[in-house]
């Protein structure tokens, strides 16, 4: 997401649905795929049309939009159809939304998502490619009614940048599963210690990313905790996962400056 868009809105909100899929392989699998793949760091190039687009138009308007996509067996996007592009909530309906439409539809060719996971989110992997239809993405504002209605039609929805890094920069909301952001801190770590000595800049990126994904996972297992239901022998170890969640955290925050909350109250 763009500075710009932090400094007067405070974050745009991308949400994806997948309404319906054609192709040799499980629907539902595929479903299930795309739409954890689908985040806004593997499609950059729509997301910066979705920023282009709320600028012009004075930092106003939500739009559900539908398309219909080839992607081949390599992962890579050949086309892509804009099938619907409707204003919701209290967008102005009257603006030309077709340089917008344009946009979408070429931003989309090219893009290669990743076959595994990455720092960006999961991955998508099928053999033989897929035709999908019906694709849509709610391009929202950075309000928290709109927040809310995005987290019901898309498991876990990236807000950012906070204007608190220390409180991460970028989040997911809800948390996503543990499995996958242990995955993710583990890959953050390796990167910046690639980093360390030779790029600053790149360096302190890769600190902030893995610090975000740190505090994710503390939100995700006070969450887990919050289970009435766990088996002692399960509460202990979400316990003791924690703690050690919250020490990591500690540690990279002091790296890049930050105190956890309570320690600045």
């Amino acid at each position: 997401m763009s500075r710009v868009l932090a400094r007067t809105s405070g974050a745009v909100v991308f949400a994806v649905i997948v309404a319906g899929l054609l192709g040799c392989t499980s629907s539902q699998k595929l479903a299930a795929e795309l739409v954890a793949a689908a985040t806004p760091g593997h499609l950059r190039p729509v997301v910066a049309c979705w920023e282009q687009e709320y600028e012009a138009s004075g930092f106003q308007g939500e739009y559900m939009a539908t398309f219909d996509v080839e992607i081949s067996a390599s992962e890579v996007i050949r086309s892509a159809r804009v099938t619907a592009l409707e204003p919701t909530g209290e967008s102005l309906s009257e603006r030309d939304t077709g340089p917008f439409r344009a946009c979408l539809e070429k931003a989309f060719i090219g893009i290669e998502l990743p076959s595994k996971a990455d720092a960006d989110g999961p991955g998508y992997s099928s053999l033989v490619g897929a035709s999908v239809q019906n694709y849509k993405i709610a391009f929202l504002g950075d309000q928290d009614e709109r927040r809310k209605r995005a987290g019901g039609r898309q498991a876990h929805v990236l807000i950012g940048p906070r204007a608190d890094r220390c409180q991460g920069l970028y989040v997911y909301h809800p948390p996503r599963d543990t499995s996958a952001l242990f995955t993710e801190i583990a890959l953050g770590k390796s990167r910046a210690a690639a980093t360390r000595g030779k790029d600053l800049d790149l360096h302190a990126r890769e600190l902030q990313k893995t610090y975000d994904l740190q505090l994710e996972l503390e939100a995700r297992l006070r969450a887990d905790l919050a289970d009435r239901s766990l088996p002692p022998a399960n509460r202990k170890r979400l316990t003791e996962a924690l703690e050690t969640a919250r020490t990591e955290a500690r540690s990279t925050g002091a790296a890049i400056g930050c105190k956890p909350v309570e320690d600045r109250r």
